[in-house]
Order: C-alpha cells, then structure tokens, then sequence
C-alpha cells in the first residue's frame, strides 16, 4: 500500500502536470476546424449527423480518410449529437483525453520506477512538448488521444494482472487493447510492447509469458491487415518514392533520426513535412548519414544494457511504437508530428531516470548544483511551454496552418495546394488561383491542382478557363471523376445538356458512389423534364448520403412536376427542417396545386 503522504505527492504531481498543460494548450480552446481531414471526419461527415444503429453499423463498417477509426468517428458523432458545429466542444475534448492519457503516462512509469520524481519528470515533458500540438489542437488528430487512452490504460492493466495474478485485470486489459484498435490500428504494436516491459521487470521468459499475449497478437494481426486494406483501398499505399527495401531502411533510419531531433529541439515543427528531394536515382547525403547514427545509438543502448535494462526499455518502447511511421511499408505521409505520440513516451522516462540520477544520487550533497539543476529543468519546461502555446496558435484555421507550412517549406505542393482550397473556401479567389498555380509550377502534373483552379475560374463565370483547366486534368489522369462531373456542370451552364449527362455517366462508371455526380445528372433530367430519371438520381444520391439537402429539395420539384403533391411536401419539409432555403414562389406554387387537387378529389 502507498503511503498517505506518497498519495498526497502523486495527487499534487498530477495537480501540476494538469495545470501547467492546461494553460500550454489553452490557445487550442479558440481553434475552429481546418480543412485537413476535419471536413472528412466532422463538418462534411454525412454518417455523424445522427445517432442511430443504422449510422453506427455504418461508422463499424466503413474506413475514414484511408482508416479503420470507428470509435474515433463514433466520439464525433456523439459530439455532433449535443454541440453540431461548435468546434470549441471538440477541441475541448481532444485537451480532456490528452491530460487522461497524461495521468495514465505518470502512473505507467511510476509502476514501472516506483519513483514519483521520474513521473513527474517524464509525464510533464510528454504532456506539454510541442510535438502533442498535432494530436491535440487537431480535431482530426484525436484519433492518436483516443487509441493512446486505451492503450496505456491496457497496458497498465496488463501489469496489474502480472503483479497480482487476477483473471479479471487480463480481461479488462484484452478489452481496453481491442478499444485501442478501434480507435487506431497503429495500436497493434502493444503486445511487443508488453515484453519488453516484463524485460525491465526482470520477469523470466516462459511459455506463461507467451501464451497470454496470444490473443493479443490474434487481434493485432487482424487490424494490421484491416489496416493494410483501408490504406490500399485509398491509394495510400506505395505513394512514397522509395520502393527498393535499402531505401526503405535508408528513410526508416532517416525517420528516427528526425524524430530524435524534433524532440530535443523542437523548432521548424509543421503539419506538413516534404519528402526530401533525390539527387538521380540516389537520396539525399543525409539519409546515410542517418543510418550511421542509428547504428551508433544502438550499439551506446545495447552497451548500457550492462548497467541497467531501464535505457534498453525506453528506447525499444520509442523503436516499437515508431515502426509502423518509419516507410518500410511505404504510405503517403512520410513524417508528422502525432506520430511521435507514444513513442516519445520511452525517450522521457530516460530522462526522468537521468534526472533523477543526477539529482538523488550523483548531486546529492551538492546542493548548489541540486539548485542550478532545478532551474535549468524550469527553464526547460517554460520554454516548451510557451512554444507549444504558440504552436497552437498555428492550428487556428486552415489558413494560418497552411501559411506555417509554407514558412518552412515554401515549395511544397501540398500547402500551396490546401491553402488554395481554403482561400476557395474563404472567397477570396485571386489568392485561390495564385495558390494552385504556384502548386502547378511545382508540379506541372498535379491534376487535382487544376481541378481546383478549374473551380475558381467557374465561380468566377470564366467558363472557358474553368473547362481548359478540367481538361488538362484529365490529360493527366484519365480516370478523374471530379474533372469529368466538373465538366458536366459547365455544359448544364452552357445548356448542351446532352454532353452534360455523357459526362455524369463517365464520372459514375469510375466513381459509382458519387452523389455530386448523381445530383447533376438528376438536375439535367429535371431540366430536360424526364422527372423519372430525375427522381431516380436524386433518390440515389439520398441513399448515399441522407443529409444531402440540395438533392430532397430538387427531388420536391421533380415530384411536383409529377403531380405528386404529397412526395412533393414530404421532401420540402426534409429540406426545410436540414436549413435549406425555400423558394417561396415554389412554396405557393405547390400549395396551391396541392389544394386544387385535394378539390377535384372531393368533387
């Protein structure tokens, strides 16, 4: 049992821990939503607006953004539920799940140590490093908050059951660790993860020690090819330029030694990180560079495991928890920030044991140093501080992010490109079009830069630049089904609706689930008074996405036309209550047809 007085000191420890990040992510609460997956998973989320079996069979049943992430998505769905758009209510949440996950990151190690100063230590520099700014001050980055409260919470759970023998601790850490998978499939390294924590509690490996991280490893496997499915499913899969397994371990290498960098120095962070550029068929000097100094602090950890298992320990929890970030298995995102979310944890409790080493054991009488070591860690913590309250700051909105990104890294594409899309976004279109053209000098073959541009220039009624710049997408990718319904729409303006229609059947044979698509064509048979057909696309379109409002209030006209009064009103009223404004001559319009033909009826 703990002391009463220890209690107090884990009390207070946590205390400060809370407070001091509290006031480091409080910029954070004033955060609106961005354009960076947050319209995916949230605003533009057809499957959140409701709570439903029916929606929550469907969040189980789908992949988000190129994941599996269902109860991540189901967390908004229920913040939907009580606030709709108000983001400070999701941002709030995101801070309330990284200061559990916070608390449980200081009972980990305090288990593990048995020391309340390496806690503390270890617990505020994970807490309040700029690198948790990704995670938390992103609404789309609570995936990372969500898997990791399950995850230590299994962990820790899992070490109970070790040290006391108890069935129902197993269990409970079993169902934790399937919660944590749900929420990210990047959870499935906690079984290695648990080895080597019975390596550092000195726990002599046995078949005992095997067969119970069996069913841990059951489920692992299976959300690691889940996993694999939803990142191939969305193209993520092999988009980075390294295919050959030497330049895998030259990036893999290259990774880790980033990341060691931005943890000990964490400036220049950005949401967006650009694959260095080849020089021929060869990468760049730092690469190998890279793989000598992973190489030589792998050769200083083994060394050290003479002394003690606990650098040993921290460094393989950092190695495990970053090996499915580090491109053996190329994705799309070569580096970010959130990656370093749990694996940092191993990087702090060796400072937490350094810390404490020096200042119990080897300063311990020199208390003058004591002092002078104590100042340089505040002054450590305050700096962090201040620049994650900052970093923040960048998350405000999609413009001030992309702006930060192309600070540091002024010719990449993708800012360039996403900044465009939120100028689009903001109205302010000249800044549109001067964005994606700068992403166009980049990369000359970024269709989806002129697809973009294309719809700038069409909100602008230049009509014949928005088709040029459709049709130069297309030229580079054949299969575009945004271009070619893009393109769909000019002919409807152009009233050649007969191309219209072709080009709505050519983006729906490459993209079968496209509502925009089935909208227009529905909008196009409604002009051309085949109401039929129209109904059938607007119906379509519904099933797809049941909050899609243009398409009840479109199908109100098409069923109106049809003198079908009664579907008519039934979907006004669908449009009506989603906000979607009603034209009142339509609105008199259809009251009075519907009266005449309720007379006739009783004639």
């Amino acid at each position: 049992m703990v002391k009463l007085s220890e209690r107090r000191r884990v009390a207070i420890s946590v205390f400060c821990i809370f407070v001091i990040t509290l006031f480091a992510f409080l910029p954070s609460l004033k955060n609106g939503f961005t354009g960076w997956d947050d319209d995916l998973l949230v605003t533009e989320n057809s499957d959140i607006r409701e709570l439903s079996w029916h929606s929550t069979k469907t969040i189980f049943t789908s992949f988000y953004t190129g994941a599996y992430i269902p109860l991540t998505v189901l967390s908004y769905s229920l913040e939907y539920h009580f606030f709709e758009r108000d983001a400070r209510a999701y941002h709030t949440t995101n801070l309330v799940l990284h200061l559990l996950t916070s608390s449980l990151v200081f009972i980990l190690i305090y288990v593990l140590s048995k020391s309340i100063s390496i806690s503390f230590v270890a617990t505020l520099l994970f807490a309040i490093h700029p690198l948790r700014v990704e995670s938390v001050a992103w609404i789309a980055g609570r995936k990372d908050v969500l898997y990791s409260l399950f995850y230590l919470g299994s962990l820790l759970l899992y070490l109970y059951y070790q040290k006391q023998n108890t069935k129902k601790y197993y269990w409970l850490s079993l169902v934790l660790f399937v919660l944590s998978l749900l929420s990210k499939g990047t959870a499935v390294t906690l079984p290695v993860v648990m080895f080597i924590c019975d390596y550092l509690l000195h726990r002599n490996f046995s078949r005992k020690l095997v067969f119970e991280k069996i069913p841990f490893f059951m489920l692992a496997f299976l959300f690691a090819l889940i996993t694999i499915l939803g990142e191939r499913t969305f193209g993520y899969l092999g988009t980075v330029p390294t295919t050959v397994f030497f330049d895998r371990i030259l990036t893999a290498s290259y990774g880790l030694v980033f990341y060691l960098y931005k943890i000990v120095i964490p400036v220049r962070l950005s949401c967006y990180y650009s694959y260095p550029t080849m020089t021929g068929n060869f990468l760049p000097p730092i690469f190998y560079f890279s793989v000598v100094t992973v190489v030589l602090i792998v050769i200083g950890v083994i060394i050290s495991a003479k002394y003690t298992r606990k650098i040993v320990f921290g460094f393989a929890l950092f190695l495990i928890a970053m090996l499915p970030y580090l491109q053996l298995i190329p994705t799309g995102q070569i580096m970010a920030d959130r990656y370093t979310y749990i694996a940092s944890i191993g990087l702090f409790s060796i400072v937490g044991e350094g810390f404490h080493w020096l200042y119990d054991k080897k300063l311990k009488s020199l208390h003058i140093l004591k002092s002078l070591l104590m100042l340089i860690f505040a002054a450590i913590i305050s700096t962090l501080s201040v620049l994650t309250f900052h970093r923040c700051m960048v998350w405000k909105d999609s413009i001030t992010l992309w702006s930060d990104a192309l600070e540091k890294y002024p010719h990449s594409k993708i800012a360039r490109y996403n900044r465009g899309i939120a100028y689009r976004m903001r109205g302010e279109y000249d800044k549109a079009i001067t964005d994606f053209s700068h992403a166009l000098k980049v990369d000359p073959d970024f269709a989806r830069a002129y697809n973009d541009r294309g719809v700038v220039y069409f909100l602008l009624k230049e009509y014949d630049k928005a088709f040029a710049d459709y049709t130069d997408a297309l030229r580079i990718d054949q299969e575009y089904a945004e271009a070619y319904n893009n393109r769909g729409v000019i002919y409807i303006y152009l009233t050649e609706y007969n191309r219209a229609i072709d080009e709505f059947n050519t983006a729906l044979r490459f993209k079968p689930e496209y509502t925009d698509a089935y909208y227009n064509r529905g909008l196009t048979f409604r002009i051309l008074e085949q109401n039929d057909a129209a109904i059938a696309d607007f119906s379509e379109a519904l099933r797809i996405d049941p909050g899609y409002v243009k398409a009840y209030y479109q199908r109100a006209i098409a069923y109106y036309q049809s003198k079908e009064y009664q579907r008519a009103w039934h979907d006004l009223r669908m449009a009506e209550s989603l906000n979607y404004p009603i034209d009142p001559d339509f609105l008199k319009d259809l009251i009075k047809e519907s009266a005449e033909n309720r007379d006739e009826r009783l004639m």
